[in-house]
């Protein structure tokens, strides 16, 4: 058994400036931001501290992605590819996964305190 749960919106900007990008988001949504020191993202947590919002700086196109964090990759991965998803890429500790339908989205390690909370469970059976 495993647990998995959408923990952020992430927007990828073209940038070299993501502190007036999430300025932007963070106006708009009524909520502060928070640049990481790298200067690369900047998160946004929701109202109810159940999904961000994040703002990463990308030197590939402008996008919106979902992030899925589990806390077992390999279940997860293969649950996906159950429902007929496929791993495109891994990209630092994180496994970029696409939908039957084209769209992508990243599946990333247990990175909040609400996954044992509020995470779905899925049987590896």
């Amino acid at each position: 058994m495993h647990k998995s749960r959408l923990s952020a919106i992430v927007i990828d900007v073209h940038t070299d400036h993501i502190e007036h990008s999430a300025g932007f988001w963070s106006q708009l949504l009524g909520q502060p931001s928070h640049v990481d020191d790298d200067g690369q993202r900047a998160t946004i947590l929701a109202a109810d501290k159940g999904v961000s919002l994040v703002i990463e700086a990308v030197q590939d196109e402008a996008r919106i992605h979902f992030d899925i964090e589990t806390d077992d990759l390999s279940a997860e991965i293969h649950r996906i590819e159950a429902l007929g998803g496929r791993k495109v890429s891994v990209v630092d500790h994180s496994v970029i996964m696409e939908a039957p339908t084209g769209h992508r989205f990243r599946l990333i390690g247990p990175n909040s305190h609400l996954l044992p909370s509020s995470g779905n469970v899925w049987g590896d059976d």
